[in-house]
């Protein structure tokens, strides 16, 4: 028979907070940084990096979350620390290149991006990411090679294919821009990227109606795209479908207040003839969120 004290101590135990099991946490952590929820993870991600400080794979997935809410310092400090826990992790070296090129550092990404390759020469993440930097440079024949080395690495990746499109697209390389396209559209399924991506090149080649469609599909994936409500709201203009572009345009201003979206919709109410509308719009655009 337990005594009263051991009573005591059990009763006490049962009633506080266990400890969270850590496979479940780690599971929660991974399902709120793919559930676009950056915040959320970080939090979660340092949970269990309290109780289990060594695992190098889990900076890295730390680090990825902090580089999505444009904490470049705090994410470059991880894949530090991943690659001081395993320096053969490669993707810890791939975060580290992805940081660099969101900062613009693109020799520093490069090299970082090289040593991921020199330690597994089929990282598909390594390849894709060097293409998107090399991209980003304003060097596309690159950007292509390494984009086409992680397909043929067995990524077959809307995203791979969209990036392929948008390089081919800037060497005017307009019929293999467009079967990329494509090909990212049919691989897209619930991510909204590939349909906005195809939507403006359409619309850069004169193609309203199949622009707006795509466009359309973008902002139905993802309502909260304001590149998507602006994008559409362009097209809509073009193809003179102005009460619909007015809807898309004053959603997004619910959204969020930014100057882009004030001064297309001063445009489309003038185009609309809605002069009084327009004039009231552009005294509005002055105090936008971007306004310099």
């Amino acid at each position: 028979m337990l005594g009263l004290s051991q009573l005591v101590a059990t009763v006490l135990f049962a009633a506080s907070p266990q400890p969270e099991d850590p496979a479940r946490l780690l599971e929660r952590a991974n399902a709120s940084y793919q559930g676009h929820r950056p915040e959320q993870a970080v939090q979660l991600y340092r949970d269990y990096l309290a109780r289990y400080p060594s695992r190098a794979d889990v900076r890295v997935f730390l680090g990825g979350a902090l580089l999505n809410l444009g904490r470049f310092g705090e994410a470059l400090e991880e894949s530090a620390r991943a690659i001081a826990i395993d320096g053969r992790y490669g993707r810890a070296y791939v975060l580290a290149g992805r940081v660099h090129a969101a900062g613009e550092a693109w020799s520093l990404a490069q090299e970082a991006f090289g040593k991921a390759l020199q330690i597994d020469p089929r990282d598909r993440e390594a390849w894709y990411f060097s293409g998107r930097a090399w991209y980003d440079e304003n060097h596309f024949e690159k950007a292509i090679e390494a984009l086409q080395k992680a397909r043929a690495l067995g990524s077959e990746q809307s995203r791979v294919y969209e990036n392929l499109g948008l390089n081919y697209e800037a060497l005017g390389r307009i019929d293999e821009a467009g079967q990329a396209y494509r090909r990212a559209v049919e691989l897209a399924g619930p991510e909204h990227h590939p349909y906005l991506s195809y939507g403006i090149f359409l619309h850069k080649e004169g193609n309203i109606d199949a622009s707006i469609d795509m466009l359309k599909r973008a902002l139905t994936l993802d309502p909260r795209s304001l590149d998507a409500h602006f994008e559409l709201g362009k097209a809509l203009l073009q193809g003179a479908k102005f009460d619909a572009a007015i809807r898309v345009l004053e959603q997004a201003l619910g959204i969020s207040n930014q100057c882009r979206l004030r001064y297309l919709l001063v445009r489309v109410y003038a185009q609309a003839g809605r002069s009084g509308d327009a004039d009231r719009q552009a005294g509005a655009a002055g105090g936008c969120a971007d306004a310099r």
